[in-house]
């Protein structure tokens, strides 16, 4: 036996455990493990170089499938450039399995290079962090190692799911021999764990059925979250059979209902209005809200009850109006609940059910809908104009990936057309700027819809790495809006009345894509007026043999101004 043939055994582990994907980050440490990864017939492999845009590529992947996506990585500084990925998979709960070779421990800190401290270096960002021995005849070795990696891939995929690390100190040599043949041993140890679906008692549902009887204005709110066809098609009855108005960010995926914009008209200084609105019973379901109107208008309009139903233990409470608990699926949740709710309307001979609290939200979302795309399209180009055309333009079954920052905002104000089958990717874990433009480049590698990704010029310069490998694929469609600066800092509050503005916040920049376009092989295209947008708009989501790139010039200023202008005009909607 090869002496590293414990850790060759890792990517046989790895593949009968259904990790069939690895990103793999050049270095020399690393080496048992990538030739073992790379030479496993059942493991698909790509070499990415920077480990930063490298981890967020490996996110994307996992995003899309929901399977493990192994990331592996020499030892020292290598670990660290993983870390920002890491963290948003973790608060995003996307499974990866992060391996980072290092040296034995008696060598760290010795004045050895790429030594640095990798034992739980990312701390609380990971489910659990291990480190195999780094000697690997002795059997108990062998036993620590298997169950380890069994533990490691299990644990990612267990809910919540997310990232978990093994740090794997390796002795030299790392390369095998010209003679040495490596080998998987197919009956290398496999430990399985047995998902359990969680269920309420029947004690829980009496309780909340008195509850839900006792209530008359109730609310749905979705929170960030991947596309379920089985809870949009549940949400679509709790509207349109049982009155109950749904509101949803556009990265909750809840796409077949009409999109409440409750961004736009909850930003009215009309108190008035907001009675109406307020729920005694609240619902929530997924992970973050990008609007904070919605998140203010719950604090300030605390319901009676607030039950939170996601199956991650932790106790999470941004609206801090939390009184429930609630530990088990969505999907599970609101179907059980819809059917027990129906054989009892049916046995009650089909009570009549009252839609006024839902008439109230759907006629003030048609009148924010009307008065907004009325705004819109008045304007001269700018940025809501152009992004307005971008949404509007999206094919149907394909893929939209936010960016973070302003472009992110903008799509959730205007929203995304019901029926059109878009699946929408943001990195709201973090809500960070940095591997926005990698992380959909991972999502369009596993799928063969088209994948857009709209960005801004800070969040695309900053993650330029994302396009410096070979494995760029020809469904990409990246849409760069360039107003030369971190333009939101001109119009969030606080920033915008200070003079450092410009140099400290906005932090101008006169880039182009084009370059960076050249070197990548992506076909370019730079846009300056509404008319060249739209024809350009016309022929982005055909066919390609390769991605493109349109690079959108706009008057950072003037998109300050309008933007001011919009918020003017909704704080006075009534």
């Amino acid at each position: 036996m090869a002496i590293l043939q414990p850790i060759h055994n890792i990517a046989e582990i790895l593949a009968q455990k259904n990790v069939k994907t690895a990103i793999l980050c050049p270095g020399s440490r690393s080496a048992a493990l990538t030739i073992s990864l790379v030479r496993h017939p059942e493991i698909q492999t790509y070499s990415i170089s920077d480990e930063r845009s490298a981890a967020f590529i490996g996110l994307g992947m996992a995003q899309q499938t929901g399977d493990t996506v192994a990331l592996i990585c020499t030892s020292g500084t290598a670990a660290y450039n993983f870390a920002p990925a890491v963290a948003e998979a973790y608060f995003q709960e996307i499974p990866l399995l992060v391996m980072t070779a290092d040296r034995p421990a008696e060598w760290i800190h010795q004045y050895d290079g790429q030594t640095i401290y990798q034992r739980e270096i990312y701390g609380k960002h990971v489910k659990k962090a291990f480190e195999l021995p780094s000697d690997y005849t002795h059997s108990d070795s062998v036993w620590q190692i298997e169950r380890v990696v069994n533990e490691a891939v299990n644990l990612s995929q267990i809910f919540p799911k997310g990232p978990v690390h093994i740090n794997v100190p390796i002795r030299e040599p790392f390369y095998p021999t010209e003679m040495e043949k490596i080998e998987f041993d197919r009956n290398v140890r496999i430990i399985k764990h047995a998902h359990v679906e969680k269920k309420l008692s029947n004690e829980f549902w009496c309780n909340f059925k008195e509850i839900w009887e006792s209530i008359d204005n109730k609310l749905i709110i979705v929170g960030h979250q991947h596309s379920s066809k089985r809870l949009n098609i549940v949400l679509e009855k709790f509207v349109e059979e049982l009155g109950v108005p749904v509101v949803a960010d556009i990265i909750s995926n809840v796409n077949s209902i009409e999109p409440v914009l409750s961004d736009v008209f909850l930003s009215s200084k009309n108190e008035n209005l907001k009675n109406n609105l307020k729920p005694d019973l609240l619902i929530t379901i997924g992970k973050s809200v990008i609007s904070k109107n919605l998140k203010i208008f719950i604090r300030n309009n605390k319901p009676k009850f607030h039950f939170h139903i996601q199956e991650n233990g932790d106790l999470i409470d941004p609206f801090q109006t939390l009184t429930d608990k609630v530990e088990v699926s969505p999907e599970y949740f609101f179907e059980q609940l819809f059917e027990d709710l129906d054989i009892q309307n049916f046995k009650n001979g089909d009570e009549e059910i009252d839609f006024e609290f839902l008439q109230q939200w759907c006629n003030t979302n048609e009148r924010a809908k009307k008065k907004l795309n009325s705004f819109i399209e008045n304007l001269e180009y700018s940025e809501f104009k152009v992004i307005k055309s971008i949404i509007d333009k999206l094919p149907e079954n394909s893929i939209f990936h936010l960016a973070n920052s302003m472009v992110v905002r903008y799509a959730n104000l205007i929203g995304i057309e019901k029926g059109k089958n878009i699946e929408i990717f943001a990195n709201r874990g973090t809500s960070g700027i940095d591997g926005s433009l990698s992380s959909a480049i991972g999502v369009a590698l596993k799928t063969n819809k088209i994948v857009t990704c709209l960005i801004g010029d800070m969040s695309f310069f900053y993650d330029r790495n994302g396009f410096w490998n070979t494995y760029l694929p020809d469904n990409l469609r990246v849409i760069v809006i360039n107003n030369h600066g971190g333009n939101i800092f001109r119009i969030i509050d606080g920033p915008n009345k200070q003079p450092e503005v410009k140099e400290y916040f906005e932090t101008i920049q006169s880039s182009s894509a084009k370059y960076i376009c050249e070197e990548a092989n992506v076909f370019y295209h730079q846009v300056n007026d509404e008319e060249s947008l739209l024809s350009t708009l016309n022929f982005l989501h055909q066919k390609s043999e390769r991605p493109i790139l349109i690079e959108v010039e706009i008057d950072g200023n003037k998109n300050a101004e309008v933007f001011a202008s919009y918020k003017k005009l909704f704080a006075e909607f009534v």
